[in-house]
């Protein structure tokens, strides 16, 4: 999301189904939702390949089965105000998620069922992946049409990620002075 977000940025949100309703997001909200894409972005150029699809114009809808098999199912075109998408549907077995935090781009209905196009503000296409209301999780809090970013606080939780066992030695040595200290005492 640069430039209004950055790699280390904290960035403050309502969680989905206590402070808001994700039915309620509306174009232009920086939402976080759960995306099957990252895992499968070579699967998805082979689809789009293979099936003769412009990889623009094609957004998938994920759907976890219990059977390891990933099936592929063409569901027509979804007519938008950015033009048309091709639609398809993958049935895959259940897999990761990642956090993803992008803006929405276009609220629209297909099959009776509320989805939406998100795309990073620096990214030059949207996500490929037709969202829906269940996989957003969060939303960025707005305060005058900024969101409510705190730059640099960030790099400490991915410094902890990264850097785990460094804390993990830090408390046991701590615990072991303080073992040694108080048997003196």
């Amino acid at each position: 999301m640069y430039p209004i977000m950055k790699r280390g940025d904290l960035v403050v949100v309502e969680n989905a189904g206590f402070e808001f309703n994700p039915k309620d997001v509306k174009v232009g909200d920086i939402v976080v939702y759960k995306a099957h894409w990252p895992y499968y972005q070579s699967l998805l150029y082979n689809l789009d390949y293979k099936l003769g699809l412009n990889p623009i114009k094609t957004l998938y809808i994920f759907n976890e089965t219990t059977t390891n098999k990933i099936t592929v199912k063409y569901l027509g075109k979804l007519k938008t105000n950015n033009g048309f998408y091709n639609i398809v549907e993958l049935y895959i077995p259940k897999s990761p998620t990642m956090p993803v935090i992008h803006r929405v781009i276009e609220k629209v209905n297909f099959d009776n069922k509320t989805y939406f196009i998100i795309k990073g503000d620096n990214n030059p296409i949207n996500d490929p992946e037709l969202v829906n209301v269940n996989q957003i999780k969060q939303r960025v809090v707005v305060i005058d049409g900024h969101p409510l970013v705190i730059p640099y606080i960030g790099y400490l939780s991915i410094w902890l990620k990264e850097y785990w066992y460094i804390v993990v030695l830090f408390i046991v040595l701590y615990y072991l002075y303080s073992y040694l200290r108080g048997g003196k005492e």
